[in-house]
């Protein structure tokens, strides 16, 4: 019965895809629905709700989000159609990625037969990096982009004439779009020149085409400037090597050891019996832009220690994508003929995503009853002044709760007494230069000497710098008498490796002396 599924796949390519394809889009779709939308995406989405190209702008010039502006300009545009909602916010990361799919299919079927091209997008979609999907970030477009700009290149060598420099033309298009994305799409040309450099022959529309699609790296030039000299000193991603393992053990997750093992018995195969694929394999330049792709994480922590001063594994997301190439290739050079054992291959990576997602999906469910509840609590617990000393959970309080929560969130800001006791600011920064103008709740600096009234509600971390600063250390009740309004627990399901409703060490505070006002 798998040998005749997967003879069904290997001659029914295009009807393969199509299935895949509403995979996918039931995927993300339904995780797209459940998953609150946390800080940094409403960074992004009140961005995107600025006056025209310039509000924008200004805003990213401002420093409230150290990205370029091309996903606030989707986001602003798929609100418009969707509303200010989490599907509105998520449509370009989803459609971005279905871009990276459709561009890894077609690669795959370059060099592999349908089924291990089934094989290998199922392996992409194994990765952490599929998460991004349905995330409001600039990570979706970074894949979507980059997979877009490798697939033209290497189309691009199959035409002549108008075909080929149209091919250019949307390569470099790509490319362009990819830095107005997220500044570490400069990558994206590496694979490129690589492959151009391998084919020992000189074809000077693709390099034009590189140099025209650069041009909007000069004009976002003043951005990156100010954004290193903004966040860099107290960034949470300051480069480390552990990013590099990090990139290959947390993003591309438990897949990595499956595919690394393919990567070694093809290996051994190949010095002990000489055996050859029976498909077209990929040619040299192909094969070194593969290579370039699979190399991510170190050109991207090359270039953050050069001087980009910050990087993260999200910021090298299209390494999933490699990942994926790289399984389809290893799968049909090992397996060959067998359209059995491939199409078991395939349906096994199928169960691995579907029950991925579904843990997934349970995750994103107790974050969700734990997050509305513990706002809840937040609006219950205090007539008076709410003021947030938590970056993560300020935007999806304010979000998620009604106006008359919402005339009450304040969010006080003292980088001087921020950088005495927290080892990141950057959370602060995104909302202290987007006061007034970006982020519709208030953000002032505190005033030396504010303490609370009974009523206000403070949250922030027992010793942290905010209840240090009004009222005194946690542990001198006598100066300010706190109390805790949530269980450990819940603070620990809004937790997250990347998408954080709040911190874990949060608490809600009550004030329970009478002082002056703020």
């Amino acid at each position: 019965m798998l040998g005749r599924l997967g003879a069904w796949v290997d001659g029914h390519g295009r009807t393969t895809f199509g299935i895949l394809v509403a995979f996918y889009l039931a995927l993300v779709l339904a995780q797209a629905t459940l998953k609150l939308v946390w800080a940094d995406e409403l960074i992004t989405f009140y961005i995107s709700r600025q006056s025209g190209l310039t509000g924008i702008w200004n805003a990213l010039k401002a420093g409230a989000d150290p990205n370029p502006p091309l996903m606030h300009v989707l986001v602003k545009g798929s609100t418009a159609i969707l509303g200010g909602n989490a599907l509105g916010m998520r449509l370009p990361a989803i459609l971005c990625v279905l871009t990276a799919i459709t561009a890894m299919w077609w690669m795959l079927r370059r060099w592999v037969r349908p089924v291990f091209a089934l094989v290998g997008v199922l392996a992409f979609m194994a990765t952490r990096g599929f998460d991004y999907a349905y995330d409001a970030r600039s990570y979706a477009p970074m894949m979507g982009f980059a997979m877009a700009s490798l697939a033209l290149w290497m189309w691009s060598g199959d035409l002549a004439g108008w075909r080929r420099h149209a091919a250019l033309a949307g390569m470099a298009l790509a490319l362009a779009l990819g830095i107005s994305s997220n500044y570490y799409c400069v990558l994206a040309f590496f694979p490129i020149a690589l492959g151009e450099i391998v084919a020992r022959r000189w074809r000077p529309g693709v390099w034009i085409a590189m140099a025209v699609a650069s041009l909007p790296l000069f004009a976002y030039l003043p951005l990156i400037r100010h954004n290193i000299t903004e966040f860099s000193p107290h960034a949470w991603n300051r480069p480390q090597a552990s990013m590099i393992a990090m990139s290959y053990l947390e993003l591309v997750e438990g897949i990595f050891w499956p595919v690394l093992g393919l990567a070694i018995w093809a290996w051994w195969r190949r010095r002990k019996t000489h055996v050859e694929p029976t498909a077209v394999p990929p040619t040299k330049p192909e094969m070194a832009a593969l290579i370039i792709l699979l190399a991510y994480p170190f050109l991207g922590f090359a270039i953050a220690v050069a001087g980009a001063g910050m990087i993260s594994p999200r910021c090298v997301a299209p390494v999933c994508c490699g990942i994926g190439l790289a399984a389809g290739l290893l799968g049909q050079r090992l397996i060959r003929d067998s359209a059995k054992t491939g199409m078991t291959l395939a349906l096994t990576l199928a169960f691995w995503v579907s029950a991925r997602e579904r843990v997934c999906a349970n995750i994103l469910l107790q974050q969700r009853q734990a997050f509305l509840m513990l706002t809840t609590a937040t609006s219950e617990a205090g007539p008076g002044l709410i003021l947030v000393g938590d970056s993560s959970f300020v935007l999806p309080l304010y979000f998620y709760s009604g106006d008359e929560v919402r005339r009450r969130i304040f969010f006080p800001i003292d980088l001087d007494a921020i950088h005495q006791i927290e080892a990141d600011d950057s959370g602060e920064q995104n909302l202290w230069a987007g006061r007034d103008r970006v982020f519709p709740f208030k953000i002032a600096q505190l005033r030396p000497g504010a303490t609370l009234q009974q009523g206000d509600v403070l949250v922030a971390r027992p010793d942290g710098w905010l209840a240090r600063a009004v009222g005194g250390s946690s542990a001198d009740p006598d100066e300010i008498q706190l109390r805790s309004a949530s269980p450990s627990g819940d603070w620990y399901r809004v937790g997250g490796v990347f998408t954080p409703m709040a911190h874990q060490e949060t608490r809600i505070l009550i004030a329970r002396t009478t002082r002056s006002k703020f």
